[in-house]
C-alpha cells in the first residue's frame, strides 16, 4: 500500500516535545510554510491514502494478542487491590516477549518494557518467580527501576522514549508493549477524578505510544463501586481501546480477566480464568521462606450475573454534578456536554437515573441525593 507523508512515528513524537516545526522530508506531522513565505502561516502535512490501495495485510494486521490487545494501541488492565493484576501482566509481559500464547490466545512477539512505578521490588521478584517456574529466561523484558510521572511536564516522556530507543539499539527488536504499573503512581499530583489532569497523563501516553509504535498497557484500579468500572475520570474509558477486568469471585477466590470494552477487536466479552500458584525463592535472614506467584491458566466460571455496566453518558453526568455542588437544570446539563455527547443519549440518561435513583428531579431541576438542589 502507498501512503503519502507517512508518519514518522518516534521521530515526530520527539520533535514534537522539542517544539519542532521542521520535522523531515516527506513525514506526517511536518510542517512548512505556505506558499515559501517565512510570514505565512505554518501548514502541516497530513497523512493520507488513496482507498483503492488499501490492502487486506494493513488492516487485519492489527492484533498483538490475539483478539485481546491490538498493536499500537491504548489499553488498561484493572480491578481490586490484590485481584492479580500485576501477576497476570508480569505473565502477558513473559509469554509476549517469548512469542508464546497468552491464556491460549496466540501473540506477536516483541520487547516489553515495563514502568513499575509501583513496587519495584515486588515486580521484579514476580518475574524472578516467573522464570524459575517456567525454567525459562526473559531477555526482551525490561524493567525501569526509576520513577515515572506523566502528569508532571514531558521530561519523563522524553526519558521512556530514550530508554526505548537504548534497548531496540541493543537488541536489535523493537519494544511492542509498555506497561505503566499503576496508573496512580505514573500520574503523582494529579486528581485522578479531573478531566484536565488526567487529559494531561493520557496525552503523554499517547506521545510514548505514537513515539515508540508501542502498545501501552495501564495497570489500574477499580472504583469504589466496582459495577461502575475503574476508577477515576469517566472521560478515560473512551480514551482507551482496549479495557480488560480482573474479578475475584467471592467464596471461590475463582479469578477471572474479561474484556469489557474492545474499539477494534472482535474479543469483547470474552473471559479468561486464572489462579496464582506460589512459588518459593528464597529464605530471609531468619530463615523464613519468601517467594512470589506465577499464573497459572484455569476454566472461567460463567457469570452468575449479568451486571449491566453503567454508561460513559451516566458517568460524566455524575462526575459534573459532584464537581458543580449542586444541582442543574436538565437543559444547561445537555448543553454542557453539547458536542461530546448527542443530546436527546443525554434526556435518555437523565430519565434512566432518575428512575433508578440515582438523580432526584425537582421543577426541571436535576440532583444527586443528598445533594443541593437549587441551581448554583
Amino acid at each position: 500500500m502507498t501512503q503519502h507523508n507517512v508518519f514518522a512515528s518516534a521521530e515526530t513524537a520527539r520533535a514534537a516535545l522539542n517544539g519542532q516545526h521542521h520535522l523531515g522530508n516527506g513525514t506526517d506531522g511536518q510542517r512548512e510554510r505556505a506558499n515559501g513565505h517565512d510570514n505565512a502561516p505554518i501548514v502541516r502535512k497530513l497523512s493520507y491514502v488513496r482507498v483503492n490501495e488499501i490492502e487486506d495485510a494493513d488492516i487485519f494486521d492489527d492484533e498483538l494478542i490475539e483478539g485481546v490487545i491490538g498493536r499500537i494501541a491504548m489499553a488498561v488492565l484493572y480491578g481490586d487491590s490484590n485481584c492479580g493484576k500485576t501477576f497476570l501482566a508480569v505473565e502477558m509481559a513473559a509469554r509476549l516477549s517469548l512469542a508464546e500464547d497468552f491464556l491460549g490466545r496466540h501473540t506477536a512477539g516483541g520487547v516489553v518494557l515495563y514502568l513499575a512505578t509501583e513496587g519495584v521490588r515486588s515486580v521484579k521478584r514476580r518475574f524472578r518467580a516467573w522464570t524459575k517456574m517456567h525454567g525459562r529466561a526473559l531477555p526482551n523484558v525490561f524493567i525501569v527501576q526509576s520513577p515515572i510521572n506523566l502528569y508532571d511536564g514531558a521530561a519523563d516522556v522524553t526519558a521512556v522514549l530514550a530508554v526505548i530507543d537504548e534497548i531496540e539499539a541493543k537488541t536489535g527488536s523493537k519494544v511492542e508493549l509498555v506497561i505503566g504499573d499503576t496508573l496512580a503512581r505514573i500520574s503523582a499530583g494529579a486528581n485522578e477524578n479531573s478531566g484536565q489532569d488526567m487529559g494531561v497523563v493520557m496525552r503523554n501516553a499517547e506521545l510514548i505510544k505514537e513515539g515508540a509504535r508501542a502498545t501501552f498497557l495501564w495497570v489500574h484500579h477499580s472504583g469504589k463501586d466496582a459495577a461502575r468500572g475503574m476508577r477515576g475520570w469517566s472521560g478515560m474509558r473512551a480514551a482507551i481501546d482496549t479495557e480488560i477486568e480482573i474479578t475475584v469471585t467471592e467464596g471461590t477466590g475463582a479469578r477471572v480477566a474479561e474484556a469489557t470494552k474492545q474499539r477494534d477487536l472482535p474479543g469483547k466479552g470474552d473471559r479468561f480464568g486464572f489462579e496464582l500458584e506460589f512459588v518459593a525463592l528464597a529464605c530471609n535472614q531468619w530463615g523464613t521462606t519468601r517467594g512470589s506467584c506465577v499464573v497459572r491458566p484455569t476454566d472461567a466460571p460463567a457469570k452468575t450475573h449479568a451486571s449491566k455496566r453503567r454508561s460513559e453518558v451516566a458517568g460524566a453526568i455524575e462526575e459534573f454534578l459532584t464537581l458543580r455542588g449542586a444541582g442543574c437544570l436538565k437543559g444547561a446539563l445537555a448543553k454542557h456536554f453539547q458536542g461530546r455527547y448527542v443530546r436527546t443519549s443525554i434526556y435518555r440518561e437523565i430519565v434512566k437515573m432518575i428512575d433508578s435513583g440515582e438523580l432526584i428531579e425537582a421543577g426541571g431541576i436535576v440532583t444527586l441525593p443528598g445533594r443541593p438542589g437549587p441551581v448554583a
